[in-house]
């Protein structure tokens, strides 16, 4: 057994364990022979939680970090400390001075190995800045998103260089420019949204902008209706075709902390029957549900909540400035794990803080599931495990049930569906959980053990019973001989006397 692997009985509830035993007697699998006793053991594979867990499978996991109204000070580089990420997505803002080279020399690093992206906000356009610096500020950004520090990105411009479409890894990330003074206009930006997220085959998609729509903002500005998407009666939302494409919409400009539940519909909201079955810590999106992020605490002021947007009922989780001014300096970001574990249907996200002995304020999961009515978010953990399993086997060349003809294809490769999903819809009515891959493998895990102590003593009783016979046949044999000795011994002295 290798340092740091678990012992017998440190099983987890939830988790699946294969044991790691080593027999008290050793034996080879197949026939064994003790006397005249032979025993055949069929014994199930042996795989740890480490060796699975340092087995490489599926999709490489990677962190988005999510930022919006940054700034360029101090704060806004501090938040960028809380933790360790591969890519960065701005929403916007970012310099409040119109000093369109400061975020670039003063926050992002020089030497750095993160992809960055952003979108254009208010303070970095024409109508908080000059256009010789709102140009600036937007060369900045095509500059950054395009020189060789992002190799590890592929991204697409407007010509106006105000949209832009990326493909990092296995998601596409869109950035618009909705409601930005200088901007292309809401007609041309929604043809760019739908050209993009149309052509996108990618398994995670975002869809990003500074401003937002009137329901999706907690009340700062009273003032402003849907500035993304437009107030007319036949303007189309931006946020509902993001949600039909199943694209994560993050936003900005307020400055607070705001997440949604999944929304069926946004352009007057429905939160989606499938949301209200889980608790908040669970995000299962599709397409036709989404949900939306409004992250404006990046870094350089947090406002107050107000008015009846703070109280619309499609609130998950809100982060303010707080009653007393106790949040004023507590800027954050969200920090978001996609393909978690490798699986390319799963992400966990953390809301961070800064000057705050309660770092994370908001956490959880998102499940791309397209079948929420078939199947449940569980199931996708467990047939992401059972795929993975299978795949350990068949690398190293352990037989198992998990590997069967009827889930391979010529290659040997397990055959899964877009939810890793293997039963149908009727098993997965008629079934419980208690029968799911995790539990089913720990009690065939449980039974083997059983089996290797049954048969043990099996063996140690014919050991003992064989030990005892021949203890028997050697007295038996001494007798024999004593009475031979005896025998002799009367002759000879009948013979001479």
């Amino acid at each position: 057994m290798q340092p740091g692997e678990k012992q017998l009985g440190e099983m987890q509830l939830g988790e699946m364990q294969h044991f790691n035993t080593t027999p008290l007697v050793e034996i080879q699998p197949g026939e064994m022979q003790f006397g005249e006793m032979q025993l055949s053991l069929s014994l199930l594979s042996i795989i740890t939680e480490e060796q699975l867990a340092s087995f490489k499978y599926g999709d490489d996991e990677f962190t988005l970090l999510v930022v919006g109204d940054t700034g360029s000070d101090y704060s806004a580089k501090e938040v960028m400390k809380l933790s360790s990420f591969d890519a960065i997505l701005n929403l916007g803002d970012l310099d409040y001075k119109c000093s369109p080279d400061k975020y670039f020399t003063d926050v992002l690093n020089s030497k750095r190995k993160y992809q960055f992206m952003s979108v254009i906000g208010n303070h970095d356009a024409k109508s908080q800045c000059s256009d010789d610096i709102a140009r600036k500020f937007l060369n900045n950004v095509y500059s950054e998103m395009t020189n060789k520090k992002n190799n590890d990105i592929s991204c697409e411009f407007s010509e106006s260089k105000f949209m832009w479409s990326c493909k990092y890894k296995n998601m596409r990330i869109i950035g618009l420019s909705a409601g930005i003074k200088g901007a292309d206009n809401t007609k041309e930006q929604l043809r760019f949204l739908k050209k993009h997220l149309i052509e996108a085959n990618e398994d995670w998609k975002i869809c990003s902008w500074h401003f937002y729509d009137k329901y999706y903002h907690t009340g700062k500005y009273q003032e402003f209706g849907n500035i993304v998407s437009g107030d007319g009666n036949d303007d189309e939302s931006f946020y509902d075709f993001c949600k039909d494409h199943g694209a994560i919409i993050f936003s900005a400009h307020d400055h607070v902390y705001a997440r949604t539940n999944v929304m069926s519909k946004f352009k007057k909201p429905v939160i989606d029957e499938y949301d209200l079955k889980t608790g908040t810590d669970i995000v299962q999106i599709r397409d036709g549900a989404s949900f939306n992020i409004l992250n404006g605490v990046g870094g350089w002021e947090i406002y107050i909540e107000q008015g009846e947007q703070k109280d619309y009922s499609h609130w998950v989780k809100k982060y303010a400035r707080g009653k007393h001014n106790e949040n004023a300096l507590r800027f954050g970001g969200l920090f978001c794990k996609f393909n978690y574990g490798g699986n390319n249907r799963k992400a966990y996200c953390e809301f961070k803080r800064i000057n705050s002995s309660d770092k994370v304020f908001d956490k959880f999961y998102i499940y791309r599931n397209d079948s929420p009515e078939d199947i449940l978010y569980s199931e996708i953990d467990d047939n992401f495990l059972q795929a993975k399993i299978s795949a350990y086997e068949i690398k190293n060349n352990i037989k198992s049930s998990l590997n069967n003809n009827d889930n391979k294809n010529p290659n040997n490769t397990p055959i899964l569906n877009n939810n890793f999903n293997i039963s149908s819809k009727e098993n997965n009515k008629n079934s419980s959980n208690i029968f799911s891959i995790k539990n089913i493998l720990i009690f065939g895990s449980i039974m083997s053990i059983v089996i290797i102590i049954f048969g043990g003593t099996i063996i140690y009783k014919e050991i003992k019973r064989i030990q005892s016979k021949e203890k028997y046949n050697i007295e038996e044999n001494n007798e024999e001989e004593d009475e031979e000795k005896d025998e002799k011994n009367e002759k000879i002295n009948n013979y001479y006397f």
